[in-house]
């Protein structure tokens, strides 16, 4: 990761210690008009907590999961025998839905879920079918 990257996710974290407007603000085109709608209420209170949790010691855990995504895992997708739920909406534009189709195919045990017109963060108003859909994955 470039000093300039690093940069910016402390810029970044700075406007998630802020306010979620700030923050909402910030993400510029990361966030889809389905986002930005869900990110109200009592669930925006929540996500500004979690987001000012997950910067106060700094950008180094952010970092280190943005490159994860570039490098290998130490195993094959293939070789993954538990179940595995995929949720991706087609309406996140910071990961791409083809992200979601690929694991769903690559790991033998995924079940998909797929959504047409759920984004990123969107997917919370499908927080009681995840969770339930969680809790019998390995039944």
């Amino acid at each position: 990761m470039t000093q300039d990257q690093v940069s910016r996710l402390e810029q970044r974290s700075d406007i998630l210690l802020s306010t979620l407007r700030k923050y909402v603000e910030g993400m510029g085109g990361l966030l889809s008009s389905v986002d930005k709608a869900a990110v109200t209420g009592a669930f925006s209170e929540e996500l500004a907590f979690a987001f000012r949790g997950a910067v106060e010691n700094g950008v180094a855990g952010w970092r280190d999961d943005d490159l994860a995504f570039a490098r290998d895992w130490g195993f094959g997708l293939s070789g993954i025998s538990v179940p595995v739920a995929v949720w991706q909406g087609r309406q996140d534009r910071m990961v791409p839905y083809a992200h979601g189709e690929w694991l769903a195919a690559e790991i033998p045990t995924a079940q998909a879920h797929l959504f047409e017109d759920e984004g990123h963060v969107s997917l919370i108003a499908q927080i009681d079918t995840i969770l339930a859909d969680l809790a019998t994955l390995g039944d």
